[in-house]
C-alpha cells in the first residue's frame, strides 16, 4: 500500500500543488475582503483585487476538482470522493489535507496499481470500455498496444523480486515520457502492460509509437549484470478493424504480443487474419468448455499432502480435470486460462469448490482439503457468502477447507483481496499462498495478507541442486515463515535429491509425485481410510540418513 509520501511524488505534487492553489487563494479572497472593511483598500482598486481573489480562488478549487478526478482517478459512482474534497476546501487548510488525502488515497487503492503508479487491469478496462463506445459513436478508430518485459522471469529469478519492481517502476517511468494527451497507460498484470492510443488517423502512427515506446526503454535502462539493455515485445490490435468489443480486442492484442514472443521478442506486430486462427480456436475451447459443465465432462483429481518422515496424509488438493469427447484429455494449463479470461471462470471456480467439497464430507477421516481461487473469484464481492454457503449445502467443516491463492492474484487488487479474504478466514476457513515466489510481491507483504500457510512453487524445489540462488531463497522462505508461525510446505517435490535437500533444511510436509500422484475420487479411499502413504524403500533410506 503506497503511503502519503509515495502517493504525492507519484503524482508530482500535482493534487497538492493545485490544494495550495486554492487555499491561498481563498486566503486572498479574505485579506482584500478584510482590508476593504478597515478602509485600507478604496474605490475601483477594491473592485478589481475582489475580482481577481475570486477568480482566482475559483480557479483553485476547479483545478483541484479536476486534478482529483480527472489525474488521480475518476470519481465514484456516488460522488462521494468530490463531495468530500470540495468540503474539505471550505472548512479549511488542514481538513483539505486530512479529508482530501484520505479520499484520494482509498480512490488511488481501487484503481491503480501499487507498484507502477498506472492505472490498474480493472480501471483500463473501464476506461476502454468508455472510450470504444465514444468512438462507435464518432465512426472513428483507437488501437490497443500489449508490451511485455523481455525476459523478466529471469530478472526475477537471478536478482529477486525487489529489483523485478524497480524494473517495471524504471519501465513504466520510460513508457511514460512517450505519451502523448489521451494516451492512457496501465500495468494488466505480472510484466505486462497496455496503451489505449484514441482517435487514430492510420496504423503508421500506431508504429511510430510503438518504435518510439521500445527506444525509450532500450535507451539507457539495463539491470545489474544482465548483457544487454531491456526490451519489450508489442502486439496491436485496432478498433473496429480487428475486433468489435473491448473483450475480443484486448484478445487480438494479446494474441498479436504471444506471436511476437514466439517468434523474435523485442518486436511489434500488428494482428492480422492469420493470427484469427488461434483466436477461433481459443473461441472454440472456451464453447466447448461451457458444454462440459452441463455434460460431465469435468472432474476433480486429488494429491496427497504429507509429512516428509512418516508419509502421514495430512490433506488433499483438489486438481480440475477435462475428459473432452473429441479431443480427450485437455491440459489445465490450456482450458483454465481461457476460463479466466472470461466471467466462465467463476462458474467454473463454483462447480470445484462446491464438488471438492461434497467429496471431501464423504471421508472417513477429517483431513483438509485445498481448492485453488482464481484473481477473478477472489475479487468477486460474492466470495465469502458463496463459501459459507457451500459450506452449509455440503455440511463440511469450515476447519477442513483450505483457499489457496496466487502471488498474483493478491496484488492485482490487494485492497479487495484483503478484504475477501478477512471474510473468508472469519468463517474459520484456512488461508494459503500457492506458488509463492512466481508472483510480485515482496517476503514482507506476507503479513498484510491473513495468511495461514505458504506453498514454495515448484520451480525453486526443482532448482535447488542447479541453482543457489533457488535454494537459498527456499531456505529463506521457510525462515520467513517461521519467524511468522507460519506453516510452509514444498510443491513439486519429484526426485531423492529434491526430498534430501528439504529434510536437510528441516522441511516437515511437502506434496509432489514423489509421495503421491492425483488420484480421482474413487480410488482416495485407501489414502484416507490407512491416512498414511506407502513409502518405497528409497525414500525410507533419505528419512533414515537425514535422521542420523
Amino acid at each position: 500500500m503506497l503511503t502519503v509520501s509515495e502517493f504525492v511524488f507519484t503524482e508530482r505534487s500535482a493534487l497538492l500543488i493545485a490544494m495550495e492553489v486554492a487555499t491561498l487563494a481563498v486566503a486572498c479572497l479574505t485579506c482584500v475582503h478584510q482590508w476593504t472593511q478597515a478602509g485600507k483598500i478604496r474605490g475601483s482598486k477594491r473592485f478589481v483585487l475582489k475580482g481577481v481573489a475570486i477568480a482566482a480562488a475559483l480557479f483553485g478549487l476547479w483545478s483541484t476538482y479536476w486534478v482529483a478526478t480527472r489525474v488521480v482517478a475518476p470519481p465514484p459512482p456516488d460522488g462521494f470522493g468530490i463531495s468530500l474534497t470540495l468540503l474539505a476546501f471550505v472548512t479549511g487548510v488542514v481538513l483539505t489535507g486530512i479529508g482530501a488525502g484520505m479520499s484520494i488515497r482509498d480512490r488511488w487503492n481501487r484503481t491503480r496499481d501499487l507498484v507502477t503508479g498506472l492505472e490498474n487491469r480493472a480501471n483500463f478496462i473501464d476506461r476502454l470500455d468508455r472510450e470504444i463506445s465514444a468512438h462507435q459513436a464518432r465512426n472513428e478508430q483507437l488501437a490497443i498496444l500489449c508490451l511485455d518485459i523481455d525476459g523478466f522471469k529471469d530478472i526475477n529469478d537471478l536478482y529477486g523480486h525487489t529489483t523485478g519492481d524497480h524494473t517495471l517502476r524504471d519501465v513504466a517511468s520510460k513508457l511514460t515520457t512517450v505519451l502523448s494527451r489521451g494516451q492512457i497507460l496501465a500495468r494488466l498484470g505480472g510484466d505486462e502492460f497496455a496503451v489505449l492510443m484514441p482517435d487514430i488517423e492510420s496504423p503508421t502512427e500506431v508504429r511510430i509509437l510503438a518504435e518510439r515506446l521500445q527506444r525509450a526503454v532500450a535507451a539507457g535502462l539495463q539491470v545489474k549484470d544482465l548483457p544487454g539493455s531491456v526490451s519489450v515485445s508489442i502486439g496491436v490490435a485496432l478498433y473496429p478493424t480487428d475486433a468489435g468489443d473491448r473483450a475480443e480486442l484486448l484478445s487480438c492484442a494479446d494474441t498479436a504480443l504471444h506471436r511476437v514472443k514466439e517468434e523474435s521478442s523485442g518486436s511489434c506486430r500488428f494482428f492480422d487474419t492469420t493470427m484469427g486462427d488461434k483466436l477461433r480456436e481459443r473461441r472454440t475451447i472456451e464453447q466447448d468448455l461451457r458444454q462440459a459443465l452441463q455434460d460431465d465432462q469435468l472432474y476433480l483429481v486429488y494429491q496427497p499432502q504429507a509429512k516428509i518422515g512418516t508419509g502421514e496424509v495430512t490433506g488433499f488438493e483438489a486438481l480440475l480435470r477435462w475428459k473432452h469427447p473429441v479431443r480427450g484429455d485437455v491440459p489445465p494449463g490450456l482450458f483454465i486460462p481461457i476460463a479466466e479470461e472470461s466471467n466462465l471462470i467463476l462458474t467454473l471456480g463454483e462447480w470445484v469448490l462446491r464438488t471438492a467439497c461434497r467429496e471431501a464430507a464423504s471421508w472417513t477421516r477429517p483431513l483438509t482439503i485445498a481448492v485453488n481461487v482464481s484473481t477473478r473469484q477472489l475479487i468477486d464481492e460474492g466470495l465469502a457468502e458463496l463459501v459459507q454457503s457451500i459450506l452449509a449445502d455440503t455440511n463440511l467443516s469450515p476447519q477442513r477447507l483450505e483457499i489457496e491463492v496466487t502471488e498474483t492474484a493478491l496484488i492485482s487488487d490487494p485492497s479487495r483481496a484483503r478484504q475477501t479474504l478477512k471474510r473468508v478466514k472469519a468463517l474459520g476457513v484456512t488461508i494459503a499462498m500457492d506458488d509463492f515466489g512466481t508472483g510480485y510481491s515482496s517476503l514482507s507483504n506476507v503479513r498484510e495478507f491473513p495468511l495461514d500457510k505458504i506453498k514454495i512453487d515448484r520451480s525453486f524445489i526443482k532448482a535447488v541442486h542447479a541453482n543457489k540462488q533457488a535454494a537459498a531463497i527456499v531456505r529463506a522462505v521457510r525462515l520467513l515463515c517461521d519467524g511468522l508461525g507460519l506453516p510452509v510446505i514444498a510443491e513439486g517435490v519429484e526426485t531423492a535429491d529434491e526430498l534430501r535437500f528439504l529434510i536437510n533444511e528441516g522441511f516437515t510436509d511437502a506434496q509432489g509425485y514423489l509421495l503421491g500422484a492425483p488420484v480421482p475420487a474413487s480410488d482416495i479411499g485407501p489414502l484416507v481410510f490407512e491416512n498414511v502413504i506407502p513409502l518405497p524403500s528409497a525414500r525410507l533410506r533419505i528419512v533414515s540418513e537425514a535422521a542420523v
